[in-house]
């Protein structure tokens, strides 16, 4: 009797662990709260929308640009849904405005214009923009 107690303790163990693990895979993962905030001088992470970057793929965000500071290599630009998202500017990132190639100095007067940003999602640096591309 003792035995069969047992074995019958050790298989519920084994059933419940199993459903507890399934239900784990069926859950998404956690998402930092970052992911959704708007900028707040920080470089910040897109919205779930925006496919996350995975393993070095880009992401796209266009919108209206809304602030440019050169002094810190920075570009805001607010999203369709009115949220404003960081971008960092390096020497590498693609500068056009109308189709021709520009600096980051130039963007300054192009605020309330339309915008496009390829960028990288990094977790120490923030959204390392690729490409802006500025509408006439």
């Amino acid at each position: 009797m003792k035995e069969k107690m047992v074995t019958l303790v050790a298989v519920l163990a084994l059933v419940l662990f199993g459903a507890i693990s399934g239900m784990a895979q069926d859950q998404p993962a956690a998402q930092d709260q970052s992911a959704a905030a708007p900028a707040t001088g920080n470089a910040t992470k897109p919205m779930k929308h925006h496919a996350m970057a995975m393993g070095g793929a880009s992401e796209t965000l266009s919108g209206t640009l809304s602030a440019v500071d050169a002094d810190k290599k920075l570009v805001v630009v607010n999203g369709s849904n009115g949220v404003p998202y960081d971008f960092m500017v390096s020497g590498a990132t693609k500068i056009t405005v109308g189709g021709s190639k520009a600096k980051l100095a130039d963007l300054s007067g192009d605020t309330s214009k339309q915008a496009t940003v390829t960028f990288m999602a990094e977790k120490k640096r923030g959204n390392m923009a690729r490409t802006i591309e500025v509408t006439q």
